[in-house]
């Protein structure tokens, strides 16, 4: 079984509560990922989703540039241990209604791991997409 840590991204992209919609959206764009960490005090307290900038600040008719980060994101954050199995992440994202899971190591911040992540990965292991989703839901008995 695959860790989590063998399928997330290292690469973390973070604002400070005090960054505004605009600059993360940019941000988002540039980088072409779909969320950003959000830190207080050197310290990861919520994500930014472009969900959240959709529903957050935009459906209210907030402007982007005014709207800081701390007033849209999500939080608390929701985390999962590297070491923890994927299977278990799946389960977690899936309790707690999230698409993406900081991941941590001994309260630090090492990662960000997506159902995208987790796709791929079963993917990687020669399924199509199609068997990779159909492979993973039948834990959850969706079908």
């Amino acid at each position: 079984m695959k860790k989590v840590k063998d399928l997330m991204s290292r690469q973390i992209v973070s604002v400070d509560e005090k960054a505004n919609v605009y600059e993360i959206s940019k941000i988002m764009d540039e980088k072409g990922i779909g969320s950003v960490i959000v830190f207080h005090d050197d310290k990861p307290v919520g994500i930014v989703t472009e969900r959240d900038i959709i529903t957050r600040c935009l459906a209210k008719e907030l402007d982007p540039k005014k709207t800081v980060s701390k007033e849209v994101m999500s939080s608390p954050l929701v985390c999962v241990d590297e070491n923890s199995y994927v299977s278990d992440a799946a389960k977690m994202m899936i309790s707690k209604m999230v698409r993406r899971l900081a991941v941590m190591e001994g309260g630090k911040l090492k990662g960000i791991i997506t159902t995208s992540d987790m796709v791929r990965g079963v993917v990687s292991k020669g399924k199509t997409t199609e068997e990779a989703l159909i492979y993973m839901a039948q834990d959850y008995e969706v079908f």
